[in-house]
């Protein structure tokens, strides 16, 4: 699988590539809320409040207690924004999924197992990309798998603006007709396959499919007049233009 050793899990402590960053982290316990830590970066409030339509997103210390009822959604937003993320979750031996769970398919599937138990169809916006790390808690199983973004079979091709005016959402159903990221080459540096949506933050529409990398340069603090990020790589923001509010000088558009 491709770049799919990105991001390993050695001895229960998650493992990077260089270059690539953090990633997003969340715990599923037995009982109680979702335990989330992500990369500490502005504007993680607003995603969670605004993208994963948590209320009240409640921060302790550097971890978020989050309701059960977003897993899924925040899985799909992280990826999004980080590339990848890791779930950690406990499953008591005798707890099975629910008959909702093992009947849901595609877009219907909010499921909190996120398929472990009952699978996926093409419908997924996620997949996993590593082995399954399962460690035996006595009265729990407790198990680590790095998800990421749903890749493609198909011959890569340039973004052409197919969700122009498309509002960035991270539910499954609104997700429907939407092609992969990974249909297309990376609209920031044309040299790799895409893997998640960039939208922008400021105006919230869809712009344009980008690469791992591309996707988090601009959180590790790259600006364009820095000039190129590295040998490989070319830094062209100008698929900003996808963003039907891009001409808005009063609101200009955000990484």
């Amino acid at each position: 699988m491709t770049a799919r050793a990105e991001v390993r899990i050695v001895g229960g402590r998650v493992v990077t590539e260089p270059g690539l960053g953090p990633v997003a982290m969340v715990w599923l316990p037995l009982h109680g809320q979702v335990v989330a830590k992500i990369p500490p970066r502005k504007g993680n409030r607003r995603l969670l409040h605004e993208t994963v339509r948590i209320r009240s997103p409640q921060l302790n210390g550097d971890r978020w207690q989050l309701p059960r009822s977003c897993l899924v959604r925040l899985v799909t937003a992280a990826i999004d924004r980080y590339g990848f993320i890791v779930l950690w979750r406990d499953m008591s031996k005798l707890s099975r999924c629910t008959r909702a769970c093992l009947e849901a398919s595609g877009a219907e599937c909010d499921c909190a197992c996120l398929g472990a138990h009952h699978g996926q169809d093409a419908g997924g916006w996620f997949e996993r990309v590593g082995d399954v790390v399962v460690a035996d808690l006595g009265e729990c199983t407790r198990t680590a798998v790095v998800y990421g973004a749903r890749g493609s079979d198909l011959d890569a091709v340039l973004y052409q603006g197919e969700l122009v005016s498309e509002r960035y959402c991270v539910d499954r159903a609104g997700r429907r007709h939407w092609p992969a990221a990974a249909q297309f080459m990376c609209a920031g540096c044309v040299t790799a396959r895409a893997s998640v949506w960039d939208h922008c933050h400021t105006h919230g529409f869809v712009r344009a499919p980008l690469c791992n990398r591309c996707n988090t340069r601009h959180w590790r603090g790259w600006q364009p007049q820095y000039g190129r990020a590295a040998p490989t790589r070319n830094l062209d923001d100008s698929y900003y233009r996808w963003c039907p509010e891009h001409a808005d000088v009063c609101r200009p558009c955000s990484a």
